[in-house]
């Protein structure tokens, strides 16, 4: 193994993965596909990762789903709490268009405590659906048998050929060890920050096993507005939204590299990387191989993929840096300084505690506070994550102070949010621009507010609930 943070093949070959990034590529292919990353109202979230099985003797997927529990239907019963669905799987041929297969079953999920049923932990399971070898779309649905609700998610995958010929390179996977042990594809697109390293794999197929071959990995970290979303009675100084939430795709930085050396065994095989803990952020992972084929030809190979890094306990807030930075929403400026001020764990500790306190008046109140309100950023987390969290956009911020909307109207461009509190003055209306950057194989959206002053007076009375110790 030869590590190579400098390595003049790597940053050369490296060029060919960033000028491949110009050219378009179907959504299906994308870094996000099948993944939760946009606010679909009333749909259930979940994410898919489907994954080759391949062996001399078997040509598989394995089919990976990632479900949160707030997004099911749990029922009451005498051993604790239940919830059922059914998911249904279709397998595509993406050269033919031709259904090759397909499955479902009944998931149903028994918990013995309420809290489980709330708990950010998602529901993990996996499903191997036998299929040979080619290019595939695969459909997941999952339909909640207690109200029929439905949600899809879709993504491709390709089963190696080995009767095709020349080398060829699989998708680039990160491994995910859970608490129990086991380690399997990391399924959601954004991935908890780690304080050790975490594998990271590609598959390599008819790599030369008579002439070492080198596979090195890349990672690019991209510049993206990071900040807290302004109050909605912002004076905007022109009339589209002001800011992004997106990111800058032309000026990465450069997180890692290492370059390994060898020669498989078989025809299948997996170069393996230890990534460093990173900090938050949106990466993309590029692997380059150069190996030989079986007439001695020199063969440069790459692979990309975007994953985005988040907190340790995303999308639940769990240091106490994150609780109160999460607290700007319904804190004052003097009170977010004294809160941002504190040094160490237990200072933060204390302040945080000192802060709740002080809007509820005791200390079982404060606890109900913090519950709700917390329990929406995490949720806004789930909802509207893009390159920042989802707490810090502005369909968050409104999320975390208001609530979910009572209905929801997209239009063109345009998404509008509706709240009609009990004792407000009519109906309230919050409409946000949708705006999007797009690259070879990820893109990502937003939907900015269109602020105004109208909005100043609504505003600040149901922040003063929030202060008054108002649960609502």
């Amino acid at each position: 193994m030869v590590q190579g943070h400098s390595s003049p093949w790597l940053c050369a070959a490296s060029l060919i993965v960033l000028c491949a990034g110009c050219a378009g590529t179907p959504a299906i292919d994308q870094s996000d596909a099948g993944k939760t990353t946009t606010y679909q109202s009333g749909s259930r979230g979940f994410d898919i990762e489907a994954v080759p099985s391949e062996g001399d003797s078997l040509a598989a997927i394995d089919l990976y789903l990632s479900i949160p529990s707030p997004t099911l239907i749990f029922e009451k019963t005498t051993a604790g709490f239940r919830s059922r669905c059914e998911i249904i799987a279709r397998l595509t041929d993406r050269l033919s268009g031709q259904l090759s297969g397909e499955v479902s079953w009944a998931e149903t999920t028994l918990v013995q405590r309420y809290e489980a049923t709330q708990s950010f932990e998602p529901i993990v399971r996996m499903k191997r659906i036998a299929a040979p070898p080619g290019s595939y779309r695969i459909d997941v649905t999952l339909e909640d048998i207690v109200d029929g609700r439905k949600a899809s998610r879709a993504q491709s995958v390709t089963i190696w050929d080995p009767a095709l010929p020349g080398p060829a390179l699989g998708r680039i996977s990160l491994i995910n060890v859970r608490r129990d042990g086991t380690a399997i594809p990391q399924i959601s697109f954004f991935v908890p920050m780690r304080s050790d390293s975490t594998p990271c794999t590609v598959r390599t197929y008819d790599f030369s096993t008579t002439s070492d071959s080198r596979v090195g990995m890349c990672l690019l970290r991209y510049p993206a507005d990071t900040s807290i979303a302004v109050v909605p009675f912002y004076y905007p100084t022109f009339t589209l939204p002001s800011g992004h939430s997106l990111v800058d795709f032309g000026s990465p930085d450069t997180a890692f590299q290492e370059v390994l050396s060898m020669r498989p065994p078989g025809r299948i095989a997996a170069a393996e990387f230890r990534i460093p803990p990173l900090p938050d952020g949106l990466y993309r992972f590029d692997c380059l191989a150069l190996t030989q084929t079986s007439s001695g030809a020199d063969t440069l190979l790459s692979a990309s993929r975007y994953y985005s890094i988040k907190g340790p306990g995303f999308p639940r807030p769990v240091t106490y840096a994150e609780l109160i930075a999460a607290a700007a929403y319904i804190a004052t400026n003097k009170e977010m300084a004294a809160l941002r001020s504190a040094q160490g764990t237990e200072e933060q500790r204390k302040r945080f505690e000192w802060f709740w306190l002080s809007l509820a008046g005791d200390p079982s109140k404060a606890a109900s506070l913090i519950r709700n309100y917390y329990s929406r950023v995490e949720e806004a987390n789930r909802l509207f994550t893009i390159v920042k969290e989802g707490w810090r956009t502005d369909r968050g911020m409104i999320y975390c102070v208001l609530g979910p909307p009572s209905g929801i109207s997209n239009r063109f461009d345009t998404q509008t949010w509706y709240y009609d509190f009990p004792g407000s003055e009519g109906e309230i209306a919050f409409v946000f621009r949708h705006v999007m950057r797009q690259t070879k194989a990820l893109t990502v959206e937003d939907y900015l507010l269109y602020r105004e002053s109208g909005y100043e007076s609504f505003w600040n009375r149901m922040v003063f609930k929030w202060r008054s110790g108002e649960i609502f």
